[in-house]
C-alpha cells in the first residue's frame, strides 16, 4: 500500500514531558488531535513528536506518511475558521442601513438576543430607512442611493406569506405601482365602492366609497371619483 510512505524521512521535533501522552504508561502511539501531520510515541508519559514531510499527512491505520489529499488520506480534522466581524463591530453608529433593502436596517443594540448578530428590522410601510439620521423617515425625503426601494405593500416583508394557509398579499393589501398620484380604483377590486388614494406609487390612504339612502355608490376607474352604480356603464 504504502511504498511512497516506506521511503519517507520523518522529522523527529521533540521530546516533552506532558501533553498527548500525559498520564499513559509502557510504549503508545498517539495522533495529534488538532495536525494531521504530526503524530507521537509515547513512553512512560514522555511524548516524541514527529512531524511528516511537506504536503503529508498520517495516515491512522497504517501510522504512516501519505500523501495528502490522496485515497490514502484518513484526516478529518478541519481547521476552524476565523470568525467573520458582524457589521456592527466595524461601525460606531446603532443603526445601520441594511445594503439590499432601503426599508430595512441592522439594530446593534439588540446582539445579545440575537447570539451576538445583529438583528435585521423594517421600517413600517411606507417609511424608508434614512442613512443619515439612522430613523425611519417618510419617502419623500429619504435618499436610498443603490438600495431597493420598495413601493407596495406586498414589498415589505412584514406583510409576506409565511404560511401556506396565508391569503396571498396583493389580495390583502391594495398597490399604486404604475399609477399616477391621486385617487384610482383598487387592483382586483374594479367595480366595487373601494379605491386608493397614492403619492409616488405608494399607497397613503384606501376608502370606500359611501351609501346614500339605499344606493351604494361605486368608484369609477375613468371619472376617479364615487358614482352611482348607475353611471358605471355611461
Amino acid at each position: 500500500m504504502l511504498a511512497f510512505a516506506a521511503v519517507l524521512v520523518l522529522c523527529f521535533a521533540s521530546v516533552q514531558s506532558v501533553g498527548v501522552c500525559e498520564g499513559l504508561f509502557g510504549v503508545q502511539w498517539k495522533m495529534d488531535p488538532t495536525d494531521c501531520s504530526k503524530f507521537y510515541w509515547c513512553m512512560n508519559g514522555r511524548e516524541y513528536e514527529f512531524k511528516c514531510p511537506e504536503n503529508s499527512v498520517v495516515n491512522r491505520e497504517s501510522r504512516s506518511c501519505v500523501p495528502k489529499g490522496s485515497s490514502y488520506d484518513t484526516c478529518t480534522y478541519q481547521q476552524p475558521q476565523p470568525a467573520t466581524p458582524s457589521i456592527c463591530d466595524v461601525r460606531a453608529e446603532t443603526r445601520i442601513a441594511h445594503p439590499e433593502s432601503c426599508a430595512k436596517f441592522y439594530d446593534c443594540s439588540n446582539k445579545k438576543s440575537t447570539g451576538g448578530e445583529p438583528e435585521v428590522q423594517e421600517c413600517k410601510y411606507p417609511f424608508l430607512f434614512d442613512e443619515e439620521t439612522g430613523k425611519c423617515e417618510h419617502f419623500s425625503t429619504t435618499k436610498c442611493g443603490r438600495r431597493f426601494e420598495p413601493k407596495s405593500q406586498c414589498q415589505y416583508e412584514a406583510n409576506k406569506c409565511k404560511s401556506s394557509h396565508c391569503i396571498p398579499c396583493h389580495i390583502r393589501y391594495p398597490s399604486c405601482e404604475g399609477y399616477a398620484d391621486g385617487m384610482n380604483p383598487w387592483k382586483g377590486r374594479e367595480g366595487s365602492p373601494q379605491y386608493v388614494v397614492c403619492q409616488s406609487e405608494r399607497v397613503v390612504y384606501q376608502g370606500e366609497c359611501p351609501r346614500y339612502a339605499d344606493t351604494q355608490h361605486i368608484f369609477h376607474p375613468e371619472k376617479k371619483l364615487c358614482v352611482d352604480y348607475k353611471e358605471m356603464d355611461m
